[in-house]
C-alpha cells in the first residue's frame, strides 16, 4: 500500500475500518483534507452530513469587543490586539490618560464658552458722506443782568444768597491758602444752590425770557458754505446754563415746548472750510457779577438722539479767539445680554428726557431719571436739576425747607457716588466724537476795523461796542466745527467663541488626544444601535444561537462527518 494512503488511513477514525469500500474511500479523502479545501461549498453525498459550527455572536461582550477591536479611535484597538499583558496595561494607561486630558480640556472650553467672552474689533471706514453731528451751545451766564433787575424777587434772592459777597476774602484770618479756597468754593456752591432753587421755581416761560436769546447772540452762521440762521437750532433749559441751543438736532422739542423736526445735515467734504462756522455775541455786559466766574460759550458735539448735559460735558470756547474744533467720529456697537456689557436699546427703561425733550436712551439720561424718581418717591418733590414729566404731580423742591433740603442732599450724594443701584446698562449703539481743539486771536488787529464797521451796520447794542476793540474781543466768540477726514472709526464687540468655534476646538482636542472624529462617533452610534437591537430581539423572543449574526465574526468552515449506515 502506498505510504500516503497508509497515512490517510492512519488519520481516519477507527470505526471507519468496518465500513464498505465506498464509505472507506470517502473517509480517507476527508481525513486527507480534500473536502476541507472546497471553500464552504455544500457537499451532497449519500453518506455525509453538514454540522454547523458552535459559536454565539449575540452577547453584549461580543458586540462591544468587536467594535472596540475595529474602531478608528487611536490606541483603543491596541489594547485588544496586544498579546502580552504588560503591553495591554501600558496601552490601557495611555488611552485612559488621553481620555482624561481630553475630557478636562473640553470641560474647560465649555465653561469658558458659557462665560460669553467677547473682544473688540476696530476698523477705519472711509465714506463719501458723513452725517454731521448735533452741536449744542450754552452761554456760560445763565441769567441776564437786565432781566434779573426787572424781577424784584429774584434780585432780592440774589442778594440774600450771598453771591455778591463770595468774592471777598480776608486772607489775614486764614493761614492756609488751600483751606481758604475750599471755604470760598463751599460758600459759592451753597449760595448758587440757593439762588438756583429760587430761580427754578419760576415758570419755564419766565426762565426762558430771563436767559440769553439765540436771536441776540447769533451774528453769523455758515454750514458747508451755505448760510444758516436760528431756525436751524432747537433749544432746552439747563439748570446751570439757562437757555441752550442745539444745531442739527434731528428731532427735538423746542425750548418753548413746540415739537420741531429738522432734517439731518450731511457733509461731503472734510476740512476747515466745510464745517460749521459760528460767530456769537455773548453779551458779557449782561453777566451777573460773582455768579459767573468765566466768560464764553460751553460747546458740546454729540449724536442727534443724545440728550446733552453741558454741566458735565463739552469744552469752553473763550471770547476774543477763533476756536477750531476738529472731529473724528467713533461708532461703537456692543453685544446685548448675555455678553459682558449687557447693553440695551432702551426699551422698557424709564427715560424722563425722552418724555420732555424727545431724546433717545443713554446711560447718563437713565441715571438722572433714576435719581429724579428716587427724589420724588422719598422726598415728595421733583429736583430742578433733573428732567421731570410735565404731568408730574410733584412740586419743585424748595430747599428752604430743612427736611426737604436734607433729603435732596442725600440723594444728590448718592447720585454723585453712583450709590442709587439704578439699572442703567450701556446703549448697544453709540456715536462719540473725538475732538481736537486749537485757537488763535480773533479778530486780529488788521481785521478788527473791518469787523467794527460790520457791527455798526447791525445797529442797536452792537453800535455801542463797535468803536472799542477791547469790548469787541470781550464779547465775541468765533468757533469752527469740522471733520478732519471723511472716515470714522468703527469699534464692534464680537463673541470670542461661537458655537462653531466651540465644536471645532473640541474636535481638535479629542482628535489630538484620542484620535476621535465624526466617523468614530458614527461607529459608536452603530454599536448603540446593535445593543438596542439586541435588547429588542431579546424582548420579542428567546435568544437562540442562530438568532443574530455579527458582521465582524469570521465563520469557520463546516465540519463534514460521515453518516453511519448499516449494511
Amino acid at each position: 500500500m502506498p505510504v500516503g494512503f497508509q497515512v490517510c488511513e492512519f488519520l481516519a477514525p477507527p470505526r471507519l475500518a468496518e465500513e464498505n469500500i465506498k464509505g472507506r474511500a470517502y473517509s480517507i479523502l476527508w481525513s486527507c483534507g480534500v473536502f476541507s479545501q472546497m471553500k464552504k461549498k455544500t457537499m451532497y453525498y449519500p453518506d455525509m452530513k453538514v454540522v454547523k459550527p458552535s459559536y454565539d455572536a449575540n452577547t453584549l461582550k461580543t458586540l462591544g469587543k468587536t467594535t472596540l477591536q475595529h474602531t478608528s479611535a487611536h490606541g483603543i484597538p491596541n489594547i485588544f490586539r496586544s498579546k502580552h499583558w504588560f503591553r495591554r496595561m501600558v496601552w490601557l494607561f495611555f488611552v485612559t490618560f488621553a481620555l482624561c486630558c481630553a475630557l478636562w480640556q473640553c470641560t474647560e472650553m465649555v465653561l469658558n464658552y458659557y462665560t460669553y467672552p467677547s473682544h473688540e474689533k476696530i476698523m477705519l471706514i472711509s465714506s463719501a458722506k458723513l452725517k454731521f453731528p448735533a452741536v449744542t451751545i450754552c452761554n456760560l451766564n445763565s441769567v441776564k443782568l437786565s432781566a434779573l433787575a426787572q424781577s424784584f424777587a429774584m434780585s432780592n434772592s440774589l442778594q440774600d444768597s450771598g453771591l455778591e459777597m463770595t468774592h471777598r476774602r480776608n486772607r489775614s484770618h486764614h493761614m492756609n491758602v488751600s483751606s481758604d479756597s475750599a471755604d470760598e468754593n463751599m460758600l459759592y456752591t451753597n449760595a448758587f444752590n440757593k439762588f438756583a432753587s429760587e430761580f427754578n421755581q419760576l415758570p419755564d416761560e419766565q426762565k426762558i425770557e430771563m436767559g440769553h436769546q439765540l436771536e441776540d447772540m447769533l451774528t453769523f452762521c455758515n454750514f458747508h458754505g451755505q448760510e444758516c440762521n436760528s431756525s436751524f437750532f432747537t433749544g432746552f433749559i439747563n439748570y446751570k446754563f439757562g437757555n441752550c441751543y442745539t444745531f442739527n438736532s434731528q428731532k427735538s422739542i423746542d425750548i418753548r415746548g413746540n415739537q420741531n423736526r429738522v432734517d439731518v445735515l450731511n457733509i461731503t467734504k472734510a476740512g476747515f472750510m466745510y464745517g460749521l462756522h459760528l460767530e456769537l455775541f455773548i453779551q458779557q455786559i449782561e453777566y451777573v457779577r460773582d455768579m459767573t466766574h468765566a466768560a464764553g460759550i460751553r460747546l458740546l458735539v454729540h449724536d442727534q438722539a443724545q440728550m446733552p448735559f453741558p454741566e458735565d460735558e463739552g469744552v469752553n470756547v473763550p471770547p476774543g479767539a477763533e476756536t477750531e474744533i476738529g472731529m473724528m467720529k467713533v461708532h461703537i456697537n456692543r453685544l446685548p445680554a448675555p455678553y459682558g456689557n449687557q447693553c440695551t436699546q432702551g426699551e422698557g427703561i424709564k427715560n424722563f428726557y425722552k418724555d420732555v425733550y424727545g431724546a433717545g436712551y443713554t446711560r447718563e439720561a437713565c441715571k438722572r431719571t433714576c435719581a429724579q424718581q428716587n427724589i420724588m418717591d422719598n422726598c415728595g418733590c421733583s429736583h430742578w436739576e433733573f428732567a421731570c414729566p410735565k404731568q408730574s404731580i410733584y412740586p419743585k423742591c424748595n430747599l428752604s425747607n430743612m427736611a426737604i433740603r436734607d433729603c435732596v442732599k442725600l440723594y444728590e450724594f448718592k447720585f454723585a457716588h453712583d450709590e442709587l443701584n439704578c439699572n442703567c446698562p450701556l446703549q448697544c449703539s453709540e456715536e462719540l466724537y473725538e475732538l481736537t481743539v486749537s485757537g488763535s486771536q480773533w479778530p486780529s488787529t488788521a481785521f478788527i476795523e473791518n469787523f467794527s464797521r460790520e457791527l455798526k451796520e447791525m445797529g442797536g447794542q452792537m453800535r455801542e461796542i463797535a468803536d472799542n476793540p477791547s469790548m469787541i474781543r470781550d464779547n465775541f466768540v468765533k468757533v469752527v466745527v469740522y471733520f478732519k477726514q471723511l472716515n470714522f472709526e468703527l469699534i464692534e464687540e464680537e463673541p470670542s467663541m461661537t458655537e462653531i468655534n466651540l465644536i471645532s476646538n473640541m474636535g481638535g482636542l479629542v482628535g489630538l488626544w484620542v484620535g476621535f472624529s465624526v466617523c468614530t462617533l458614527a461607529e459608536f452610534f452603530e454599536l448603540f444601535l446593535d445593543i438596542l437591537l439586541y435588547f429588542i430581539r431579546r424582548c420579542l423572543k428567546p435568544v437562540t444561537r442562530q438568532g443574530y449574526a455579527n458582521p465582524y465574526i469570521q465563520r469557520p468552515s463546516p465540519i463534514y462527518q460521515q453518516k453511519t449506515t448499516n449494511i
